[in-house]
């Protein structure tokens, strides 16, 4: 008798868990969303194609499968919810997808080089976020032009006078990506895709930063909190504002401490024999404390103002010009070609990563100046040469 009630109680518990677990299916099921990616890439007959999940730090493979001999590929998986898609060939030919609840979507290419043109269809996430890889592409190869004439023409002797009509080019293709990224941001801060754009590089540099388009990464974080409370890609974006909210309450620290009134913190740097320069040597004399870089087309002019400025003044005022350089070559030239020879020139050759910039809060935009007495008080910061001017006439 024991025995056989020994057997119903051990029915009974396994039918309640087969019933848990048919319930705990059809839970899963509920929340997965079955999704097919069908292809046809024509001119990659044969070859491999995977499809992986990826997040801002990390990629999952999911399958892989060969494309047939007319093109033609098919992905079918289970997801639980928007996230971020990668359809390889290899590491020059992929395509990007964002995936919301859409469980059909087409891709197309008739190109070798898939990156060059292809199509999406069934998800608009996709599309707009395509929209965007296209007008990058185009800035990519208008660089790479640039490249191959700066390298060709490196040992030439025209080279040093080329250079900053090609730093000046690409300066000005890269402020159109920043340009149309800022503007994607502002019309699709709903998409998902939004955050692979705010995390968009452009060679090694990134697109937008928390520092320089902080109102971008806030509205996106609004937008996208709204449509997707519990989506796990946001957390890294919330650090990046935590963190910048963090720098952005020292920069304004620091601006205070850097306001008109104030003593100039002291700096040393060196010159282009490498001797160290302390600014508090020149305690006694009025310094323009300037910044610029041989690389940037607006400093270049600058340069022609400020020493005019600083000649004509009758308060005789020592320019202590801190360059943003990688190359000292570049800075000797541009130092030797635009007459500044009489400046106290000095630099870390760290570029815009210089200590310099970020002690004393100096936007990306150049040139930027510091007028100080000489007791070295701040009289005027800023770019306005006028006020410049009325300074040192005063």
């Amino acid at each position: 008798m024991m025995a056989v009630r020994n057997i119903f109680i051990f029915r009974v518990l396994l039918l309640a868990l087969i019933v848990l677990a048919a319930a705990g299916c059809q839970r899963d099921g509920k929340k997965s969303i079955k999704t097919t990616i069908t292809g046809s890439f024509s001119q990659l007959a044969g070859k491999s194609v995977s499809l992986s999940e990826f997040d801002i730090t990390s990629a999952t493979p999911l399958d892989t499968v060969k494309i047939d001999d007319k093109g033609n590929f098919r992905f079918k998986f289970r997801r639980k919810g928007a996230g971020f898609y990668l359809v390889k060939v290899d590491n020059r030919n992929f395509i990007t997808l964002v995936l919301d609840q859409e469980k059909n979507i087409r891709i197309q290419s008739s190109e070798a080089n898939i990156r060059k043109n292809y199509s999406i269809n069934g998800s608009p996430d996709s599309e707009i976020f395509r929209d965007f890889e296209m007008f990058t592409e185009v800035n990519r190869n208008k660089v790479d032009s640039l490249s191959k004439t700066f390298n060709n023409q490196m040992r030439s002797t025209a080279f040093r006078s080329l250079k900053p009509e090609l730093d000046k080019e690409y300066q000005e293709i890269f402020g159109q990506q920043v340009r149309y990224a800022q503007q994607f941001i502002e019309n699709h801060c709903s998409s998902l895709s939004t955050l692979l754009v705010l995390n968009k590089r452009f060679g090694e540099r990134r697109i937008l930063t928390e520092e320089d388009n902080f109102t971008h990464f806030v509205m996106a974080d609004s937008c996208l909190r709204f449509h997707y409370p519990d989506n796990k890609h946001l957390k890294e974006l919330n650090k990046k504002i935590t963190i910048a909210r963090q720098n952005r309450r020292i920069f304004d620290i620091t601006e205070a401490q850097l306001a008109p009134g104030k003593t100039i913190p002291d700096i040393s740097l060196g010159d282009v024999n490498g001797k160290q320069v302390r600014l508090y040597s020149f305690e006694g004399r009025p310094v323009i404390l300037y910044f610029w870089a041989s690389w940037d087309h607006s400093s270049r002019k600058a340069n022609k103002v400020i020493r005019e400025l600083a000649e004509n003044s009758a308060q005789n005022p020592v320019v202590y010009a801190i360059a943003l350089e990688s190359y000292k070559e570049m800075w000797q030239e541009a130092i030797r070609q635009d007459g500044l020879d009489n400046w106290i020139n000095v630099s870390d050759l760290l570029n815009i990563k210089s200590s310099a910039k970020t002690m004393f809060n100096i936007p990306d935009t150049f040139p930027y100046f510091f007028y100080l007495d000489k007791d070295l008080y701040i009289r005027y910061k800023g770019n306005d040469f006028s006020r410049l001017e009325t300074e040192l006439n005063r």
